[in-house]
């Protein structure tokens, strides 16, 4: 990945980060505080500039001084987050990235066989519970709807890499699984965390049913775009789905 992709990539998660926090709050009716929207952008950014400023594998062009910046910067971000939202349970996140990227002794959470999946799924998830501060029904089911959300999108990126993997030796989903096989996998997931939300639409605890349901949609492409090896606009179109969710609720807005 060149030095001008990564700096995208991370632009998009950041955003991402943030609107994901901004669409669990609209889900509950509610709008989230800036401060917090910063926060979980620092958050974002933090962990994703620390992974790629640990690991560089992948790209003998980026040098040591990036990956200084990238280091430095995550810092600077993590710092920020407790500036703009001091609560000390979000030194969990960045517990998890360290281990997941850095690790404590050769232990590392990045593991092999839907490990790392479910790591990073678990970070986004309870970040956001965290920044809701409470356990309710519909916090719950808003956080594990993002969470199946957050899992299917780290294997789609594992398909990317699976020739590679298997080359290595790594076990991920789609090494251990048929192309077939994961794509039912993905799409069994979205669909039970789709028709969850959904069940919690129509008992009035959850909002927001036109976004679900291009969600629901939008998933489904996805999944069985880039689980059959279909490459462009992925960025776009799976890290920067919220995004995209966005765009269309400020139009629907304007309009109506």
């Amino acid at each position: 990945m060149q030095a001008q992709h990564l700096i995208i990539s991370i632009f998009v998660v950041t955003l991402s980060g943030a609107l994901k926090l901004q669409f669990a709050y609209g889900f509950l009716g509610n709008h989230v505080p800036i401060a917090e929207f910063a926060a979980a952008a620092l958050i974002a950014y933090a962990a994703y500039a620390f992974d790629r400023g640990v690991e560089n594998k992948e790209d003998d062009k980026r040098g040591s001084g990036f990956k200084k910046a990238l280091l430095l910067t995550a810092f600077i971000a993590m710092v920020g987050t407790f500036v703009l939202y001091p609560n000390p349970a979000l030194v969990i996140p960045f517990l998890v990235a360290y281990l997941y990227a850095k690790g404590i002794g050769g232990y590392r959470l990045k593991g092999g066989s839907g490990t790392k999946n479910c790591i990073v799924a678990l970070t986004w998830s309870l970040g956001i519970l965290i920044f809701l501060g409470a356990v309710t029904l519909p916090i719950v089911l808003v956080c594990l709807f993002f969470f199946c959300k957050s899992f299917v999108n780290t294997v789609i990126y594992d398909v990317r890499d699976v020739d590679k993997d298997r080359m290595a030796g790594i076990l991920t989903i789609p090494t251990i699984l048929t192309r077939t096989q994961v794509t039912a996998l993905l799409l069994g997931l979205s669909l039970v965390a789709h028709v969850v939300v959904f069940g919690a639409y129509f008992t009035g605890i959850i909002a927001g049913l036109d976004v679900l349901l291009i969600s629901s949609v939008h998933s489904a492409f996805y999944i069985v775009a880039y689980c059959n090896r279909f490459e462009m606009f992925r960025n776009a179109l799976v890290d920067g789905e919220w995004i995209l969710y966005t765009g269309y609720t400020i139009l629907r807005d304007c309009i109506l």
